[in-house]
């Protein structure tokens, strides 16, 4: 059953879900993020390259023909950076919108700079809920890469080094209906919509009030960042370990489905602060 926060309404607790399923699966581990060196190939089997072998910060991140220079050598890292000629590939200006063009620059640990290379092939910035994207799905030498909105097109596929499931892989579930004002443990009001989440009980240490969560669907690769604003089910459930309850919409965005009796997911979760 969908989740419910003991502390929105002491009447509205979560219940088991479908114990055979838990057991069909077996127990959930940890998934240490891999770290691997190798090249970066998308749209029409071209490389991710940096324009001339560039080390200045700003040099143009580019689709090229692959020619095995240490200008197609990235590192997929623990850190989620991706790393070429000892710089990390980075987001122009600290943008999060459509279209903004990615550099190498030195490497700073921002979140322009962290990127999540999914099972379905998308590398994903989680700051802008973006996927790294060939401009105009051109083929050419030369054509710019970007961010754009995550659209499953091949201009947003990748082949990379490794691919990445960082942090610990875990069991989420979602709220369902809540009453009209309820209150969230933090002492917000509770909005069904928003990208929060509660921290389970059965977590421990429980994550603050405030914590930016990097939540991956597991099935799907898809990625969103959801804050930390209350605390979750008394009741233990079958799918344990289990570390979030996620607010219907994110549940929805991740690709969930929101059924009473199977509301939850297998998810990767990275604590970002």
């Amino acid at each position: 059953m969908a989740a419910r926060s003991p502390y929105l309404t002491a009447a509205l607790r979560g219940t088991p879900v479908i114990a055979l399923l838990a057991l069909s699966l077996g127990p959930l581990t940890a998934t240490p993020a891999a770290a691997a060196t190798g090249t970066v190939t998308g749209l029409a089997g071209k490389c991710l390259d940096v324009a001339g072998a560039g080390t200045a910060d700003g040099t143009p991140v580019q689709l090229y023909d692959c020619n095995g220079t240490g200008a197609q050598q990235w590192t997929t890292g623990a850190d989620n950076t991706l790393r070429a000629l000892g710089k990390c590939l980075d987001v122009t200006g600290n943008s999060t919108a459509d279209g903004a063009k990615v550099q190498l620059w030195t490497c700073t640990g921002a979140a322009n700079q962290q990127w999540t290379v999914t099972a379905a092939h998308d590398i994903v910035n989680p700051a802008a809920n973006k996927c790294l994207d060939v401009t105009d799905r051109s083929s050419a030498n030369g054509a710019r890469i970007q961010i754009w909105s995550c659209t499953g097109a091949d201009n947003q596929k990748w082949n990379a080094p490794a691919q990445q499931q960082s942090g610990e892989q875990c069991w989420a579930t979602h709220y369902g209906p809540q009453p009209p004002g309820a209150l969230t443990a933090s002492g917000e009001v509770f909005d069904n919509n928003a990208d929060t989440a509660a921290t389970s009980l059965s977590r421990q240490p429980q994550l603050p009030f405030g914590t930016r969560v990097q939540v991956t669907n597991v099935a799907n690769g898809r990625s969103l960042t959801v804050r930390i604003n209350d605390r979750g089910t008394f009741t233990q459930t079958p799918q344990e370990p289990k570390c979030l309850d996620l607010t219907d919409g994110a549940f929805s965005r991740l690709g969930g489905v929101l059924d009473p009796d199977a509301g939850h997911i297998v998810v990767t979760q990275q604590v970002l602060g």
